[in-house]
């Protein structure tokens, strides 16, 4: 009987090496593959990602406009990441280097971030990628998470998934003696509801 058991639990063994083996040898996280991430068998499905946006305002100096914060999951890609949008941004130009943030960015960590909710204060450091789309359409600020080990953004987007949270981006300017870009977004009911079924396949713990 022992070794009728025995033989089974290798048989086990076996089969779950070789199930892993294959997106192991991929690059791929054992948590990303226990939390479903990422499919054990070629061409599985991976767990849903998904997008959804805040509304709030953008303050430089005096000036004041609405912006938005688009937060994504890509759960096989680039994981979790956070946009924040700020319209007609030509007109701030001249108080803060938009241009210096194009591109890749750089590794300083010019971006601020910080969250409140019940009895919970995270914040953060991160570096920024910028693209213009546009003098109407607005100037987006770019911050992704680590596709490898803790994702810090992990933390913050269990945090927007409660009603009540506020997050405040605050975007340092390469340019010296530029005043700092703050943005603030308060999630409201239907928010975290959206934003719960929109990054739940990024949300969970790694191992």
């Amino acid at each position: 009987m022992r070794l009728r058991i025995g033989v089974a639990l290798a048989v086990v063994g076996i089969a779950a090496v070789a199930l892993l083996a294959g997106p192991l040898s991929r690059g791929d996280r054992l948590s990303d593959i226990l939390t479903g991430r990422t499919p054990l068998l070629a061409g599985g499905t991976r767990a849903p990602g998904g997008g959804a946006n805040l509304t709030g305002t953008a303050d430089l100096g005096t000036d004041q406009r609405p912006a938005t914060l688009y937060l994504a999951c890509d759960p096989g890609g680039t994981g979790l990441s956070a946009a924040l949008t700020v319209p007609r941004f030509a007109e701030l130009a001249p108080r803060f280097d938009f241009a210096g943030l194009e591109g890749s960015g750089s590794a300083t960590p010019l971006t601020g971030i910080l969250v409140s909710s019940a009895g919970s204060v995270r914040s953060m450091r991160m570096p920024v990628q910028g693209a213009a789309t546009g003098a109407d359409s607005g100037f987006t600020l770019t911050v992704t998470g680590a596709r490898r080990g803790e994702d810090p953004l992990r933390g913050l987007a269990v945090a927007l998934t409660q009603p009540g949270t506020k997050l405040t981006w605050t975007q340092a300017s390469p340019r010296s003696g530029d005043p700092a870009l703050t943005a603030v977004f308060t999630v409201a009911e239907s928010d975290a509801a959206a934003l719960k079924g929109a990054l739940t396949g990024c949300l969970a713990a790694p191992f």
